[in-house]
């Protein structure tokens, strides 16, 4: 069985991150595969959203801190990290996690399942991403699909898949991993949020120097103001986070 790594943990509201970079995460896919080992690895990318769900909710807390690793996808976690005095490294946005997995499967000649998004947009993320990783073999579903349908998780299955990059927003697409990965061998599987619209071109990532600034979330909420609901769970993670700063002193 994959191990979990248990080294070098940062506790953020009882989420246990990995203190690693994207250089430590693409060396760990790599060992993965060149380790033959017949397990999943699974990864969950984790943002201040995430984190805040994940206080009220002991099950979803549970499931992804039994993933293989957990990383930071967010500025935010890592500036709770600091603020509690036990640093993370780096920010691994799970968008550039899965753009090095896909370089990794193109290297490798390897099979990637998009599961996520709606009929449209994943047809047209598959389609521009064989264009740009053309010794990958894809294939896709939609992500309205009922957690318990052994069928489609059997289709998955049947494709061979090296990855699966589960696009249905958090928690349904960490419980889709967790309620299915039994089912599958020597797998990478990693819930990918809405990145499959991004790879689609439906959304629009933010320009380089405004990820360098670490505004990106401003970025998205600039585009799109469905997101400013999500948004209350910033200052309700940041007032948490000094909550557990003044309990551990």
């Amino acid at each position: 069985m994959v191990k979990r790594d248990e080294t070098d943990k940062v506790d953020v509201l009882s989420v246990h991150f990995n203190n690693v970079t994207m250089d430590d995460m693409v060396t760990n896919v790599k060992q993965f595969f060149e380790d033959g080992q017949q397990e999943t690895l699974f990864i969950v990318t984790a943002n201040p959203e995430i984190v805040d769900y994940a206080t009220t909710n002991t099950f979803y807390r549970t499931l992804i801190n039994s993933a293989n690793y957990t990383v930071a996808d967010g500025t935010g976690v890592v500036k709770a990290s600091k603020i509690l005095r036990t640093p993370l490294k780096a920010r691994v946005p799970g968008i550039e996690l899965m753009e090095s997995c896909l370089k990794i499967a193109h290297s490798n000649h390897q099979r990637v399942y998009l599961l996520g998004a709606k009929e449209a947009v994943v047809v047209k993320a598959q389609e521009q991403l064989k264009q740009q990783y053309p010794n990958i073999i894809f294939d896709h579903h939609h992500g309205y699909i009922d957690l318990q349908d052994a069928h489609i998780a059997q289709e998955i299955k049947d494709f061979k898949p090296d990855y699966i990059f589960v696009g249905m927003g958090y928690p349904k697409q960490e419980m889709w991993i967790e309620q299915h990965r039994h089912n599958f061998e020597h797998t990478v599987m990693m819930g990918v949020g809405g990145s499959l619209e991004v790879f689609s071109g439906v959304k629009k990532r933010a320009p380089k120097f405004i990820r360098t600034i670490n505004l990106e979330w401003v970025y998205r909420l600039i585009i799109d103001w469905k997101r400013l609901g999500r948004m209350q769970s910033i200052p309700r993670f940041l007032w948490k986070v000094m909550k557990q700063m003044r309990h551990k002193h």
